[in-house]
């Protein structure tokens, strides 16, 4: 890049001359990258705090809480991205209702999406061990509780899932869904100040814990809708403990 902006020095292009590659070395030896295994959030302190109040009963939580807790567990269980939740759309030919789960019909693109690989499937799986962390229940639940909002809104907005807490209740964007769940994440550590939260954290958090509970990488590779084991393993699947996983 310097290179292209700035004039040649000794007859040598600046990115390459001797005591700028020198200088860039230096300070990636003074200062060199870290490398995060997880992230710094504890999912189990989470899950905890999704039991009890103000998560649960979840037939009397305010929209505020549901959304949340709604957000969260399909963020965490199908390992999709904000963008990927902000398509989703509850009308019948986009929304499937199954014994298994419910399966949504991706409205447009996917990021990852090309000529030779569409997954447009995004698969909610159903908890029936757990009700109170089945996203399921919540998403159910979240439908019929913004069922009344959906009325007033425009023809071709009042598919979308999810909507804004607040009056006129539009639907939001994926950056307001990733900040649900940053919220979400620290309404467990109330005395603590976590700058570092990331939304996209969960779509590496919630494969850990999967393909460490037993789940197949070929049914975590095709939930999070990744095209080869690489990608799992080169961005996401890196050097873990045992005991760290056992508190997931």
């Amino acid at each position: 890049m310097l290179s292209n902006v700035l004039p040649q020095v000794d007859n040598t292009a600046v990115g390459q001359h001797p005591y700028i590659t020198r200088l860039i070395k230096g300070v990636f030896n003074s200062i060199p990258p870290t490398t995060i295994l997880l992230p710094e959030w504890d999912l189990q302190l989470v899950l905890t705090l999704l039991q009890k109040e103000p998560f649960e009963p979840i037939e009397n939580i305010d929209l505020k809480h549901l959304t949340f807790k709604t957000v969260f567990l399909i963020s965490i269980t199908t390992f999709r991205r904000c963008s990927d939740l902000q398509s989703l759309r509850v009308n019948h030919s986009f929304m499937k209702i199954q014994q298994k789960g419910i399966t949504f019909i991706r409205c447009g693109l996917a990021k990852q999406d090309r000529q030779n690989h569409r997954n447009s499937k995004i698969v909610v799986p159903a908890f029936t061990d757990n009700k109170k962390l089945d996203p399921v229940t919540c998403l159910l639940q979240y439908i019929e509780r913004t069922k009344k909002f959906r009325s007033s809104l425009d023809k071709d907005q009042q598919g979308k899932l999810f909507l804004s807490t607040c009056e006129p209740h539009k639907p939001v964007t994926s950056q307001t869904i990733s900040k649900w769940i940053v919220q979400m994440i620290k309404l467990a550590y109330p005395d603590s100040s976590l700058e570092n939260i990331k939304a996209h954290s969960t779509r590496a958090i919630g494969p850990y814990w999967a393909l460490y509970k037993g789940a197949s990488i070929n049914s975590i590779l095709e939930a999070a809708d990744w095209s080869s084991e690489s990608t799992f393993g080169k961005f996401y699947l890196r050097d873990l403990s045992v005991d760290v996983l056992d508190n997931l």
